[in-house]
């Protein structure tokens, strides 16, 4: 089956794609077309649709694999495939699964890596947190991507996300002393809960209601304050340092964060997302890029390219 990376540029193209999210837009003159985000499992590639009637007849919709025909054009430094024709598939074409992207690590292993850390919490409160809301969203924090697009954009990508953290955060516990273990494992492994609810679902995800509206940290917030009036634990310490981590994390007023960090441990969690979402973005365009050459612009650094050094 062909995949992506076998294509070039100016290469006319067939291949099966699942559609990972799809735009109507307007150009210049008020002329309509679709922007759509292709999938061929491994990597994601831009198209372009400038017949509607393509999209429309076909009844396109996000999540669907589908069979297309097209040419590449080079477009701001990286392909873009411009579609020309597109096919419904039948049932026993192809194996849908393939061509949904998910994390490296399998769900099994997510879920047993996240459970050894939170048994490392030894503070009873926290510990009893994260059991309720791990378990209350079990389901949803395993399966669900980190972000509708910028990083971790897969199934099992927040567990992914949040795994990637924790082991990141026990270098910085064994270099930099005074940081509460306990505070900082508990607000790594509940810092995103709020996307269980922010996002739609595993596959071609949306904001939901509550997502466009109050976001994740918000919702993230409201979760820990229910989870602690239940436990009857709201006017702790541990409650109100817990918030704290949720409500800093993005670092920066401009960012989305309520609050800027405040606590040495604050710090630690906003620096390792930062580094964790950033590295998991320009991780792939590296890896399939050639060495002494640029990567594709890279959407979360303001479309900027990165040189692969061309050394051994």
């Amino acid at each position: 089956m062909n995949k992506f990376k076998d294509f070039n540029i100016n290469d006319d193209v067939k291949f099966y794609a699942l559609v990972e999210n799809m735009q109507k837009r307007f150009a210049q003159g008020n002329a309509s077309y679709y922007s759509l985000t292709l999938s061929d499992g491994d990597q994601s590639v831009d198209s372009r649709v400038w017949n509607c009637n393509l999209v429309e007849y076909n009844e396109v919709t996000a999540g669907e694999v589908y069979y297309f025909e097209g040419h590449i054009n080079e477009f701001n430094g990286k392909p873009q495939y411009v579609i020309k024709a597109i096919r419904k598939i039948s049932d026993d074409e192809v194996d849908v699964k393939e061509f949904i992207k998910t994390a490296p690590l399998s769900e099994e292993d997510l879920v047993r890596g996240i459970a050894n850390y939170t048994k490392k919490i030894e503070n009873k409160i926290l510990y009893d947190l994260v059991c309720k809301l791990i378990k209350e969203n079990k389901n949803k924090y395993f399966t669900y991507p980190a972000a509708v697009s910028m990083h971790h954009n897969f199934v099992n990508g927040l567990a992914y996300h949040t795994y990637s953290m924790l082991r990141l955060a026990d270098t910085l516990l064994n270099i930099y002393p005074g940081m509460n273990k306990n505070l900082l494992y508990a607000g790594i492994i509940l810092h995103d809960i709020g996307k269980t609810k922010e996002l739609s679902g595993t596959k071609a995800p949306t904001y939901t209601e509550d997502g466009n509206l109050l976001g994740h940290i918000v919702i993230g917030l409201q979760m820990v304050a229910v989870a602690a009036s239940e436990l009857d634990v709201s006017d702790s310490e541990e409650v109100k340092a817990l918030e704290h981590l949720i409500a800093s994390h993005h670092g920066e007023l401009e960012f989305g964060s309520p609050k800027e960090p405040g606590m040495m441990e604050a710090y630690a969690l906003h620096l390792i997302d930062l580094t964790d979402s950033k590295m998991a973005a320009i991780t792939p365009e590296v890896v399939k890029g050639k060495k002494g050459g640029q990567t594709a612009p890279i959407s979360s650094l303001n479309r900027k390219c990165l040189y692969i050094p061309d050394i051994d």
